[in-house]
């Protein structure tokens, strides 16, 4: 919250202004009216729009409560817990009002390079794709400090929900979504908490295939992404992109190669993204945009469906030990997740001297 807060007081996002906040305590140091309760802010008149950044169990709640009351809603991610939670909000999205969801990762520019690549062509048929992202270490405290997270009431998951979530969503806005997930978790395999800190999965696209390994009990941790083709191979190291191409493509060359161990010809390209963007307030921004002139969102509401479903999709496998298949049953998922949540409670958070920088979190 302070994070966005920031962009529009240094005049980073223009065309708002910061009419009011509501938080759990009133913050000494911000000039604004301060409410202790979404209604109250709601039913004041304060703001023409609300951006939503609170423990991930109030999300879908306060964005239905904030569509009644005729304000738009930008969303941190996810929308909600589970699927069905999230269409409850985005059905509810009346045609005059713009709801969007904080998916920043789209504008990161490897990720933007690497979505061009594959709209030219250059990947050709997709082989396989993989993603590696175990480099969100989290140690005990991060828990500890919190009421809600590590907790199926609170946070309705961990790594998949919370971090991972924006992973999910460049996978599937990269290579679509995968006809079916098969996942093991491990739940609290490294720290003191009930949802998943260790994943590994399986996703069938058609004839391609896709692995995903995620965690937040490793370090140093390993970010890698490849997307493989016939006629390319697309490396993203967490830092860089780098583009392997084939000549000729590997169907021909299998083809028609008589040489037994031979390959195809191999041409590295290393591509250069020396642009720095502030994602969050680029999100912002074109929200800002949106209410004012029409503009389309980078990320509307409904974009948040996809990665939240293959969330979901996971834990639902790791839960039954059988793939699932997609599009999810959002009911059936939703049921399992309320017999968790009836046994789940938030903790009481530990009074510890914790030191924060957010700078550090995003990976």
């Amino acid at each position: 919250g302070r994070q966005h807060i920031s962009n529009v007081e240094s005049g980073v996002v223009e065309g708002v202004s910061i009419g009011a906040v509501c938080s759990r305590s009133s913050p000494a140091d911000l000039d604004y009216p301060h409410f202790a309760s979404l209604d109250t802010l709601l039913t004041s008149d304060a703001v023409d729009a609300v951006l939503i950044a609170t423990p991930t169990s109030a999300h879908a709640s306060m964005g239905l409560a904030a569509l009644r009351a005729g304000k738009h809603v930008l969303m941190e991610k996810p929308l909600g817990r589970s699927v069905k939670e999230a269409r409850d909000f985005t059905d509810a999205v009346p045609p005059d009002l713009i709801a969007g969801v904080m998916l920043n990762q789209r504008l990161d520019p490897n990720f933007v390079a690497i979505k061009q690549l594959i709209t030219s062509g250059t990947l050709g048929t997709l082989q396989r794709v993989s993603w590696t992202m175990t480099h969100w270490y989290r140690p005990d405290i991060y828990y500890k400090v919190s009421s809600w997270r590590g907790t199926w009431t609170g946070e309705g998951g961990g790594v998949l929900l919370n971090q991972c979530i924006h992973n999910l969503d460049i996978l599937q806005w990269l290579v679509g979504m995968p006809s079916s997930v098969s996942a093991t978790c491990g739940f609290g395999k490294y720290h003191d908490i009930e949802v998943e800190d260790a994943v590994t999965a399986v996703l069938t696209f058609g004839d391609a295939t896709g692995a995903i390994v995620a965690s937040t009990g490793e370090s140093p941790g390993i970010n890698q992404l490849d997307i493989i083709g016939d006629r390319a191979t697309i490396r993203f190291n967490g830092e860089r992109v780098v583009v392997f191409e084939n000549d000729p493509l590997v169907s021909r060359h299998r083809e028609t190669t008589t040489e037994m161990f031979g390959m195809p010809t191999i041409v590295r390209r290393l591509i250069e993204t020396t642009e720095e963007v502030n994602q969050h307030a680029t999100v912002l921004q074109n929200f800002v945009q949106a209410v004012h002139d029409g503009v389309d969102l980078i990320a509307p509401a409904s974009a948040g469906l996809a990665s939240l479903e293959l969330a979901n999709a996971m834990l639902m496998s790791s839960w039954t030990g059988a793939p699932v298949s997609l599009p999810l049953d959002a009911l059936v998922y939703s049921e399992m997740l309320d017999e968790r949540t009836a046994t789940s409670s938030l903790r009481a958070p530990e009074d510890l001297d914790v030191q924060i920088d957010m700078s550090k979190s995003y990976r």
